[in-house]
């Protein structure tokens, strides 16, 4: 009797310790895919959570209804045989995050992670190296609520922008007239509105600027993995 007992608690145990396992692997597997292989300046664009105002705001001002709607990108550094991910955030600003740090903030639909990966054509692949360098030096700097160009801080395309310079001293990124109203309608966001207004600032409508979503059309870059 107690012999059949222990056998069960052992079955049952081994059956837990196997589901937690499964579960482990599965949250591994969804930001590391090994087989995938990340390379030096590769740029993650991803879709922001949903229950984030400021990044709906963004992403019904910058994506096409039939588009992924990328609210977010940052740039791949690989140190010592880790992944890490430089990026600007609203939270902390001009950030250094892990790989699962990075996951962690993206929106997923049916346990995949909405994230993409971007790579430099070749031909341009020479500017990676001085990029992460441009980059590492804008750590610790302010994320850019005013989304000028002209500051000394930085939001998520902004960063990726003004970090990668070609040989004539050129950005690879050419900046596009930004918009803040809704995409779909024309019509002013009282989101932006109301941001500005806080500022004490005008709504920068047509000014120079970048965003995610129109960053990972350009032609410099191919989409070459998904998570999704």
């Amino acid at each position: 009797m107690i012999l059949n007992i222990f056998r069960n608690y052992i079955s049952i145990t081994t059956i837990i310790a196997s589901f937690i396992l499964l579960i482990f692997m599965f949250n591994c597997c969804s930001y590391s895919d090994n087989t995938f292989k990340y390379q030096n300046g590769d740029l993650l664009f991803s879709v922001g959570s949903s229950d984030s105002e400021f990044t709906s705001a963004i992403q019904e001002s910058t994506s096409n209804k039939d588009e992924i709607p990328y609210s977010h990108v940052g740039i791949v550094f690989l140190e010592n045989d880790e992944i890490f991910v430089i990026e600007a955030t609203t939270k902390g600003g001009v950030i250094k995050s892990t790989l699962e740090e990075f996951f962690a903030e993206a929106a997923d639909i049916d346990g995949k992670k909405l994230i993409a990966v971007g790579r430099l054509i070749p031909e341009l692949r020479y500017t990676i190296s001085d990029a992460l360098k441009a980059a590492s030096t804008h750590l610790g700097k302010e994320y850019d609520y005013f989304y000028d160009e002209r500051n000394d801080s930085f939001y998520c395309s902004e960063l990726v922008r003004f970090s990668f310079i070609d040989s004539t001293g050129n950005h690879i990124f050419e900046p596009l007239e930004m918009s803040f109203k809704n995409k779909e309608s024309g019509e002013s966001d009282p989101f932006w509105e109301t941001h500005f207004q806080k500022l004490n600032a005008s709504v920068p409508e047509g000014e120079p600027g970048t965003n995610p979503a129109d960053m990972a059309k350009l032609q410099v870059i191919n989409i070459i993995h998904t998570f999704f």
